[in-house]
This record gives structure tokens, C-alpha cells and sequence, in this order.
């Protein structure tokens, strides 16, 4: 993809069962996840989420599914600020940075990130021979 190898800022993302990738001009971060069970939920919610998330995720029926999207809101962050999660799970972007979620289908979850008030995102689905 010849605009993605010109773009200043890149990013992708790798599951079992898709990939994504992000170019942009400005800085730009894009994370998916599977949603899946995990078997210590709870801790790992408590060390990635600011107080405030941890309660409205509480309330939430599908605790994993809203962890996942929870996740990737956070890791496509991390990723377009060049930190990755040595970042600090409950770092979070200011107000010049917009976070969308990306519909994909169940089981995947999605988001990206980008330094942008309101940026244009155009999305285009490859089917990998």
C-alpha cells in the first residue's frame, strides 16, 4: 500500500484471526483483541483501569467483551504515544487525541488512536489470499 509507506506515523496489529494497519501524518495507534474469558479478569481490570472505568465496567453483562474493548482503547493509545504498555496501563489521552472504537464483529473488538481533535478515518477490509 504505497500511502502507508510514505505516512510519517504507523501502526499495526496482529490476532489469530485478523490483522489491522494504521498510517497516518499525525501519530496514529490501532490494537485488536479476540474477545476471550480470562481466568484472572478481575486483577487484571483492577490494574488497567482508572477507578471510575473499574465501576462502570462492573455494571457491564459481558465483563469480558467490555475488558476487550476497554483494552484496545487503551493499547492503540499506548502504541500511537510510542510507549506500548510500558506506558502505564491507565495512561490516558488528552484532549487532542480522538479514540474510536472499530466495528468488527464478534469475537474481535477494536480501536484507534490518533493525535487529532477529529480525525478522518477511512477503512478498507483486505482479504488475505
Amino acid at each position: 500500500v504505497p500511502n502507508a509507506l510514505l505516512a510519517a506515523h504507523r501502526s499495526v496489529s496482529n490476532t489469530a484471526l485478523a490483522s489491522a494497519v494504521a498510517w497516518s501524518d499525525v501519530r496514529v495507534g490501532v490494537d485488536l483483541e479476540v474477545v476471550r474469558s480470562r481466568v484472572h479478569l478481575e486483577r487484571l481490570a483492577r490494574r488497567t483501569m482508572t477507578d471510575d472505568e473499574h465501576r462502570s465496567w462492573t455494571a457491564c453483562d459481558d465483563r469480558d467483551l467490555a475488558f476487550a474493548q476497554h483494552w484496545t482503547r487503551v493499547e492503540a493509545y499506548l502504541k500511537a504515544i510510542g510507549t506500548g504498555v510500558a506506558g502505564g496501563y491507565v495512561t490516558r489521552p488528552g484532549e487532542d487525541w480522538s479514540v474510536a472504537d472499530l466495528d468488527l464483529g464478534l469475537p474481535l473488538v477494536g480501536a484507534i488512536a490518533a493525535e487529532h481533535r477529529h480525525p478522518e478515518v477511512t477503512t478498507r477490509w483486505v482479504t488475505a489470499p
